[in-house]
């Protein structure tokens, strides 16, 4: 018989390792790519989500300002005075149903932008709304009933009102997880 050498194929163990050791690092490289890619896919989601959140918000405001028969809020000229901040919220007369007197109130409460929707009235006749600071015959003041109160936006960090002439300017500062948008516009009010 004839002795037959049976050669046996495989792999070494220096082959493998290697083989291991590059898989190890494209997999590493691949899961960076990767990690990479949904982080900027969530940031920009982030700012896409606040864009939108804060110029529906802003677009709002601004058309019921356009509207408004009258600014209650006290607004400061410019918003770099140190003594003289801007307020965070504006109060203003409704002027979208001029057959009732109502008004509205836009604050912030926590991150989100709240809009209320309030009128005034005498207890001897309440269902005729006043103007917020008339008195009645016996000087007392009117009560107040709010009749809307929801949240318009979220992630609002900041709400900043100034002005003068009928011009009101505002600020608005939003902020989702570590991304910050800010907007600024200038709306004159009807009167």
């Amino acid at each position: 018989m004839k002795n037959k050498i049976i050669k046996k194929s495989g792999f070494t163990l220096i082959e493998i390792i290697v083989s291991i050791s590059l898989f190890v690092v494209i997999m590493l490289i691949t899961g960076s790519i990767f990690s990479l890619a949904q982080k900027s896919y969530n940031k920009s989601s982030d700012l896409a989500e606040l864009t939108q959140n804060g110029r529906v918000c802003l677009d709002r405001l601004s058309r019921e300002l356009r509207q408004s028969v009258t600014i209650i809020t006290e607004l400061p000229p410019t918003d770099n005075i140190p003594e003289n901040q801007p307020p965070n919220q504006i109060f203003f007369q409704d002027g979208h149903d001029t057959s009732q007197i109502t008004y509205l109130r836009y604050y912030l409460n926590n991150n989100e932008l709240k809009r209320e929707h309030k009128a005034y009235f005498f207890e001897d006749n309440p269902l005729i709304y006043v103007v917020y600071n008339s008195i009645d015959q016996n000087d007392n003041p009117p009560q107040e009933i709010i009749l809307e109160d929801y949240t318009v936006g979220e992630y609002f960090n900041q709400l900043k009102f100034w002005g003068s002439d009928g011009l009101i300017n505002i600020s608005l500062k939003l902020i989702k997880n570590t991304n910050i948008f800010a907007i600024k516009t200038s709306v004159f009010a009807r009167n």
